[in-house]
């Protein structure tokens, strides 16, 4: 956890951008590390089996009915709480505009930028974390720079 848990932390957020559900994955994915370490046979780095533990979590939790019961809940909280609205836009404000742009791109893409760029991860690295064949993560990556560009050219992005 010393090690590793600030990058679990930021990877778990990019999936799920809620920092209370990421801190319960979190704690998910600390009890499943605990309770798989038996099978960690050291066919790869510590580091990239641990994330790939919280992606595989990450991507459960999305898929599950109580994911989409917490983003109606949500929705619903945020027309009656003005606090909670508050503290919203807050956050948004804190984020510059390359973070809301990589944020914005769909999951696949968003994912190699923020395992390369936030978690200084090879392409190799990201292809054994993500289970993806190396050549899908290069293109994934050329079309998330592509997506990226486009925004900066269409004025939603400006890099100052």
């Amino acid at each position: 956890m010393h090690h590793y848990g600030e990058i679990l932390k930021r990877t778990i957020f990019t999936y799920v951008k809620n920092h209370h559900t990421t801190d319960d994955l979190f704690q998910e994915v600390l009890i499943l590390i605990y309770r798989k370490w038996d099978q960690f046979h050291g066919q790869s780095q510590l580091k990239t089996w641990a994330i790939r533990i919280a992606i595989n979590r990450c991507k459960d939790y999305l898929r599950s009915p109580l994911h989409r019961i917490k983003i109606v809940k949500d929705q619903w909280l945020d027309k009656k709480d003005p606090q909670h609205l508050e503290e919203t836009v807050i956050q948004k404000e804190q984020w510059d505009e390359i973070a809301k742009a990589i944020l914005s791109l769909p999951i696949k893409y968003r994912e190699v930028m923020i395992l390369t760029f936030q978690q200084n991860m090879s392409q190799k690295e990201i292809a054994d974390v993500t289970d993806t064949p190396l050549s899908t993560v290069k293109t994934r990556m050329q079309r998330a720079r592509q997506m990226l560009k486009k925004q900066v050219n269409e004025g939603e992005l400006t890099l100052e």
